[in-house]
């Protein structure tokens, strides 16, 4: 049977040409229009979000209300619950997999590997001349380590590449740290299966392939009814035979994104490399495994039919993005008449902002979503870069307009996420002011207290600015009764000798307002006591996990409802406890209790809150994952820059290069391919918008390789595109900027003469010339600046406790001196210098 392949260029739209084209025979096989007959067709897209898309998608180009709807399924998701139930699951590799054994869950697996690594490290041979690890110090270290492993471990399942590869690779020729690693992955090959067959798991990848080849044997005896795989480009081998095998079928299509029907064929060939020109893969570039694709199939790319014809910027992205060693032809495509004239038109609806910053980049998107939304128009940013797209969504808030952010937040990123960290850090920690005042203000502290922001703000007053209190809950509390006792005597001494200085701010404290912090403080220290506990021993994770959660429970407890699992990111880190609860890997991994947040943090790091989705909204922010295969009238390509898009070849901390390539595994530079394929079917939209910042974080940075590919391409022309992005970055920053400017008068205060201050230090007199307004805020409204917050007693601090102490000495003995004038000096001293019990430091410093 001959194959069927064809493509939609990226100026039409995916989903609706492609349903369309099942509806009206242009697949090659008949047309279905009975919307009864749909339950016979199979559809595979390539993610998730894609299905939900189609599922809408039907309804609009059918213009029906309701119908039948195909089978839609993600191509990397195969149910054997499917296979199980479908007519043809037959044949020995379907039968396979339906006895496949679970896989092993996605956290268990990483604490398996972290212990294996963990184990590693812990080897003689892997310590430095010091006694150091050289590798992952600390268990979120060796966790870090544990994810590269997974991803290798993935990579060489997903290649067929067998465990037994590794004895070719010669150790000797390699760096001593490559050595290391090598030898490890030959330990690690032998003892992990192992672990795997213990527990009856089989790797997720493995399965995933295993249930992917048992669906296309099911497929291969498919008599009837329409197969259509749309979209993939078939990057994971098992996902390309099926492919393959969907597009010989009887009724079976292949319908490709975006296949490059201008680039020449000298360029397209050199696409897969000329070993024997020593042309190395363009596996950068967009088509790059659309190509190999295509000879999997066994067919041509002049074989491959469009579905829509090209009315878009085609051309110009397939020469823009042209692989590197074939970029001296731009002098000669780019001087022919007709690719002027194409040039033209497709740089007409495309603008580019250059903003000076993040921020400026961020409002100037803002406003060209909003541009759109007046039109009537629907609009998209698409970004990687997340902050970037949650800036935007702050900008939009500011016209009341809402936007989908299909994207999502990483858990850790998230208010429940971050008050778990800061309750940890705290507890952990000691109580360090600055970790406990963020913990205090958080919103999902409750505590049971009905005056809790009084409460802290006066406990923060007291005690947390200044020098550092005692650590721990008993320290905190220490330090509110001894600050009560010195507010008491400066209250029956008037301010004379001892207790607070009268110009403290801290004075005007009542007791009401120190018992309502004192309650905080009995409050806190019992909510937190699970994981203070343990702060100075090691625990297995899955305990201190078990701590942590109830410390969580009763600091956002609010009668019956716990605060912190609340809501869509409550529901995820609850989700996370229970996992670590669950996992017997979390059970044999001890830690000490000083790791703990560290590790936590790493356990969380790849959970994503996704928001629900709002139908019927004009603004949506995708991420390059989730923006594929949708269409909008206006797409907005944000965060241009190297290191972001394309991202950072992220190299493999197990493997070099050389040894990826002596495996037959992908280089990093693959996702650079992908996410080139990613722009060029964006650009294909209607009317395009590319920003980015010449400054991030006052760091410059270096436009895309896309961006500068085009305006080499474009040539003069991109200054027009440069103007019209232009409009949107004088609007940002017009936006703020006030008609008028009116300077504000000078301060010229006047008090009434009987406040005046009677007299005036040295350094208020040179203060007085400089800014008389100091003098009356000081000596007039008796304001006194706040100590900042956990500070080193200094100078200052030990200046007022020997001061305070001769000044009490000078009083009693003022007629004339003791018998021992130095040892009652000391005495007298003592319960002064008992203020610095919290710093033992200063202390053995300053009291001899």
């Amino acid at each position: 049977m001959p194959a069927r392949v064809f493509t939609i260029p990226p100026s039409a739209p995916f989903l609706p040409t492609a349903i369309a084209a099942l509806t009206s025979g242009k697949l090659g096989f008949p047309a279905v229009r009975d919307p009864l007959e749909f339950a016979a067709v199979t559809l595979y897209l390539p993610t998730r979000r894609a299905c939900r898309l189609a599922r809408d998608t039907f309804l609009d180009v059918l213009n029906l209300d309701a119908a039948i709807l195909p089978r839609i399924v993600a191509i990397g998701d195969i149910d054997e619950d499917e296979i199980a139930f479908a007519e043809a699951a037959s044949g020995a590799i379907a039968a396979d997999a339906l006895a496949l054994p679970p896989a092993l869950g996605g956290l268990e697996r990483r604490l398996l590997l972290t212990q294996l690594v963990a184990k590693w490290a812990a080897a003689p041979e892997v310590h430095g001349a010091s006694g150091i690890p050289l590798v992952a110090q600390t268990p979120a270290a060796a966790c870090a380590l544990a994810d590269d492993l997974a991803r290798l471990i993935d990579d060489m399942t997903m290649r067929g590449v067998a465990w037994r590869r590794l004895d070719d690779l010669v150790p000797d020729m390699f760096d001593r740290y490559w050595q290391l690693t090598l030898r490890f992955l030959k330990i690690a090959s032998e003892r992990w299966p192992r672990v795997l067959d213990e527990r009856g798991r089989i790797e997720p990848a493995q399965r995933r392939d295993a249930l992917i080849k048992a669906e296309t044997a099911r497929l291969a005896r498919k008599t009837d009814g329409p197969v259509i795989v749309a979209g993939s480009t078939g990057s994971i081998p098992a996902t390309a035979e099926l492919i393959a095998t969907v597009a010989r079928l009887q009724h079976g299509a292949v319908v490709l994104p975006g296949l490059d029907a201008d680039l020449d064929e000298q360029s397209w060939r050199l696409i897969a490399g000329d070993e024997a020109k020593g042309v190395a893969p363009s596996s950068g570039h967009p088509q790059f495994a659309m190509q190999a694709l295509l000879a999997r199939i066994g067919v041509t790319r002049e074989a491959v039919e469009s579905l829509a014809k090209a009315k878009g910027r085609e051309r110009l992205m397939s020469e823009a993005l042209r692989p590197a060693s074939t970029t001296e032809m731009w002098r000669q495509r780019v001087a022919e008449p007709a690719f002027g004239g194409h040039a033209d038109a497709a740089l007409a609806t495309i603008s580019v902002i250059e903003a000076a910053n993040a921020e400026e980049e961020s409002l100037a998107i803002a406003i060209a979503l909003r541009q759109a939304v007046h039109d009537g128009k629907t609009a998209a940013l698409v970004t990687p870069d997340r902050a970037l797209g949650r800036r935007v969504l702050a900008a939009l808030a500011r016209w009341n307009i809402a936007a989908e952010n299909s994207g999502g937040d990483p858990l850790a990123e998230t208010t429940a996420g971050i008050f778990a960290r800061l309750a940890a850090e705290a507890a952990l920690g000691g109580l360090a002011p600055v970790a406990l005042l963020a913990l205090l203000k958080h919103p999902l502290l409750r505590l049971g207290s009905s005056d809790r922001e009084r409460a802290v703000a006066t406990l923060e007053r007291a005690v947390l600015r200044g020098p550092r209190p005692r650590s721990g809950g008993e320290g905190l509390a220490h330090a509110l009764r001894t600050f009560r006792a010195e507010l008491e005597l400066s209250r029956r001494n008037e301010g004379q000798e001892g207790g607070l200085h009268r110009s403290d701010p801290r004075t005007n404290l009542h007791d009401g307002e120190l018992v309502a912090a004192a309650d905080l403080v009995g409050r806190l220290a019992a909510a937190l006591a699970p994981l203070e506990s343990v702060a100075d021993r090691p625990l297995c994770l899955s305990d201190i996990a078990a701590r942590h959660r109830d410390v969580l429970a009763a600091l956002s407890r609010q009668g019956d409802e716990e605060c912190a699992f609340a809501g869509p990111d409550g529901g995820k880190l609850a989700d996370a406890f229970e996992e670590l609860a669950a996992s017997e890997a979390a059970a044999a991994l001890i830690v000490d209790a000083s790791d703990y947040v560290e590790l936590f943090s790493a356990v969380i790091a790849g959970r994503v809150v996704r928001r629900p989705p709002r139908p019927g909204l004009r603004v949506r922010i995708f991420g390059l994952l989730e923006a594929r295969l949708t269409d909008s009238d206006r797409v907005v390509l944000g965060g241009l820059v190297e290191g972001i898009w394309p991202p950072e070849s992220r190299s493999d901390a197990w493997l070099s290069r050389p040894m990826r390539l002596a495996l037959g595994l992908d280089l990093p530079e693959r996702r650079v391919g992908l996410t080139a394929h990613d722009f060029a079917q964006l650009m294909g939209t209607r009317e395009v918008i590319l920003s980015y910042a010449t400054k991030i974080a006052s760091a410059p940075t270096v436009p895309s390789r896309f961006i500068q590919r085009l305006a080499a391409v474009a040539g003069t022309r991109w200054k027009e595109a440069h103007n019209r992005g232009t409009a949107y970055l004088s609007w940002a920053r017009e936006l703020d900027r006030p008609e008028k400017v009116v300077p504000a008068p000078q301060p010229a205060p006047t008090p009434p003469r009987a406040v005046r201050p009677q007299g005036l230090s040295v350094t208020d007199i040179e203060n007085w010339l400089r800014d008389p307004y100091t003098i009356y805020a000081k000596h007039i409204l008796r304001l006194a600046p706040l100590d900042p917050v956990d500070v080193a007693p200094g100078a200052a601090e030990r200046g007022n406790i020997i001061h305070a102490a001769i000044a009490e000495f000078t009083r009693r003995h003022a007629d004339g001196l003791p018998s021992d004038p130095a040892g009652d000096l000391i005495a007298l001293g003592r319960p002064y210098f008992s203020r610095l019990d919290d710093f033992p430091e200063a202390r053995a410093f300053w009291w001899p």
